[in-house]
């Protein structure tokens, strides 16, 4: 009852004093290809598959991939800028003097001020090449790299530590940002007891703890650990494949999981407290992403090329208040939310991002 005046009052609060609404976005952006991505070889460039996307000062950020239709990188790993308002494309090149020191960027993550990449590395050289972190300054461009002794999934980051996980095992590792090196790791989770895989899909920061995901086909369990040393205090299930989470408006993080269809929402506490707030139609399928802001929380689903606004706040429990489809074959695979009416979608089938207007 009192989450649900919490966001009365919220509600309230927005139609006396308007809530903040940012300017229009473009309806389309069609990211850079061909000689643009600084292919390895001129004949064979690769495509932008953009993954997940970040504001700071102005500017979305979006991590580009830089592989191609059969999956093999091609070029160093990028990360994508504009103004939302004007779509204006800039690319900063993680790779490094060879173009191999970071290889297919995901995660990308802000402190306020830098820019933080995960490198995936390619998995196609013995031994695999393009594992690392970067360090980013919006202004200079990339100021520190660190290789990483696996694939990084997932990142958040601390004052003190920039914590990722594996995405191989049910492990995570923290680079220090003093030294820029890794200083933790391997830390293990609490992950599904059965499953022929582990892997740690996403991480966030709450109230001083890191929250982690390890899942599978089989369950999921998020872990809450101590954000200096990576102990895990408490855990507790989340559905299989859940792959990714966010930290809601009213202090909870949600989680979806991509098997069962299903937006969970998980309440900080000894112990955890999970509870199965909406459950997805059979027209959507395979979730992908999850942001929040204010009483909403969107999300992604890449196999019905479709982005949700689910209302937290509605009567009666978390609803749906719109659906949109971004285009057959789009395949979207991050939201980023920029006020209450609109969100960026970027598309890996399609390569471009694209502006989402929800229904009021």
């Amino acid at each position: 009852m009192k989450k649900k005046l919490f966001f009365f009052a919220a509600a309230v609060a927005a139609a006396c004093s308007g809530r903040y609404q940012a300017p229009p976005a473009v309806p389309s952006i069609s990211l850079p290809a061909g000689a643009d991505l600084r292919p390895y070889d001129a004949a064979n460039p690769g495509l932008a598959r953009p993954a997940q996307m970040v504001m700071l000062g102005g500017s979305a950020w979006v991590a580009l991939g830089n592989y191609d239709a059969n999956y093999a990188v091609r070029g160093p790993a990028m990360l994508a800028s504009f103004v939302p308002s004007t779509g204006t494309v800039a690319l900063t090149d993680l790779g490094g003097s060879d173009g191999k020191q970071c290889q297919e960027a995901g995660w990308v993550r802000s402190d306020g001020t830098m820019l933080f990449a995960t490198c995936s590395g390619d998995i196609n050289t013995f031994p695999e090449t393009g594992t690392a972190i970067v360090e980013v300054d919006p202004a200079r461009g990339v100021t520190r790299t660190v290789q990483t002794p696996v694939s990084p999934s997932g990142l958040t980051v601390t004052p003190a530590r920039l914590w990722f996980g594996d995405a191989a095992t049910g492990n995570v590792y923290a680079v220090d940002r003093t030294s820029f090196a890794i200083a933790a790791g391997p830390v293990a989770l609490a992950c599904p007891s059965t499953g022929n895989y582990q892997t740690v899909s996403d991480l966030t920061l709450l109230g001083g703890d890191i929250y982690a995901i390890c899942s599978n086909s089989d369950d999921g369990v998020i872990n809450r650990l101590d954000a200096t040393t990576g102990s895990v205090k408490d855990h507790a299930a989340v559905g299989p494949i859940a792959v990714e989470l966010t930290v809601t408006g009213d202090g909870r993080i949600a989680v979806v999981s991509g098997l069962d269809n299903k937006l969970r929402l998980v309440t900080p506490g000894s112990p955890l407290s999970v509870e199965v707030a909406y459950t997805f139609g059979g027209q959507t399928s395979t979730l992908q992403d999850v942001k929040a802001l204010d009483q909403f929380v969107f999300t992604v689903a890449s196999g019905s090329n479709t982005v949700q606004k689910i209302d937290l706040s509605a009567r009666g429990g978390p609803a749906l208040a719109d659906e949109q489809n971004v285009g057959t074959g789009a395949s979207p695979w991050s939201i980023l939310p920029l006020d209450d009416s609109q969100a960026l979608v970027a598309n890996q089938g399609s390569n471009s991002i694209v502006a989402v207007k929800w229904a009021r």
